[in-house]
């Protein structure tokens, strides 16, 4: 669930692994909210506050809509600006793991001494704000995100109130480029594998191929939480649920 959504005949908020009457009706406090389903034979869809206000109290069938479903994943390598900041910068980033490796085409964004990816922030310190640059990590053509690293000056961890404007930039030779504002959440890990586990399993009773796992799961978490990389989450789904890579 994003946000929060109340059964009227259940008389709470929906929780993880409720059953939905077709007969309910349903309050949304937020614009955005909305709640996950998955059926008996694995189609997934959501209940949507298709009115986009708060306090809309709509009927199941009002709100019943078909869940973003995307089979075909992206080119794996992220190629222009646009790809760029499409991926980093139009939703919000989530860590599956404790870190996030991304293919970037060295062609038009090579990484070497001179030429890389930054963090630039502003962070109200004990001696006031100051600017902060951070250098990213990289192998060959990819870019390494570590979350214990995100929100960090001089190796110590810092609050995240205390940042602002939290940018990324590419360096090119004197060049900087931006990227756009690098907006990372970090999900709670176990509410997040139990969601993941209910999909997962009526998936696989009703013989959905490994491909279809991944794409449905990949569409639930941009609907629910935000970007997210195709290589971490094949890998992730491999070590939590035993799901083949291929």
């Amino acid at each position: 669930m994003k946000g929060s959504v109340v059964s009227k005949n259940m008389g709470r908020e929906f929780q993880t692994g409720d059953i939905i009457s077709t007969d309910d009706e349903l309050t949304f406090k937020g614009a955005d909210d909305m709640v996950g389903l998955v059926r008996s034979d694995g189609k997934r869809f959501v209940l949507k506050n298709i009115e986009e206000k708060k306090g809309a109290r709509l009927k199941y069938s009002e709100a019943k809509m078909i869940g973003k479903t995307r089979i075909e994943w992206k080119n794996l390598t992220l190629s222009t600006l646009d790809d760029l900041k499409e991926y980093f910068t139009e939703a919000p980033y989530i860590f599956l793991d404790s870190i996030a490796k991304v293919r970037i085409n060295n062609k038009t964004f090579s990484q070497n001494g001179a030429q890389f990816f930054y963090f630039h922030f502003y962070w109200k310190g004990p001696n006031g704000e100051e600017e902060v640059d951070k250098k990213l990590e990289y192998k060959k053509d990819t870019l390494i995100l570590r979350q214990s690293s995100i929100f960090k000056v001089d190796k110590k961890p810092i609050d995240m109130k205390d940042v602002r404007e939290y940018s990324m930039v590419y360096y090119n030779r004197g060049e900087l480029i931006k990227i756009g504002l690098f907006n990372v959440i970090f999900p709670d890990q176990e509410k997040m594998k139990t969601e993941v586990r209910m999909l997962v399993e009526k998936m696989q009773k009703n013989n959905f191929s490994p491909r279809v796992i991944h794409g449905e799961v990949e569409a639930y978490f941009r609907q629910f939480y935000g970007s997210i990389d195709k290589i971490n989450l094949v890998h992730w789904l491999k070590n939590n649920f035993n799901i083949p890579v291929k």
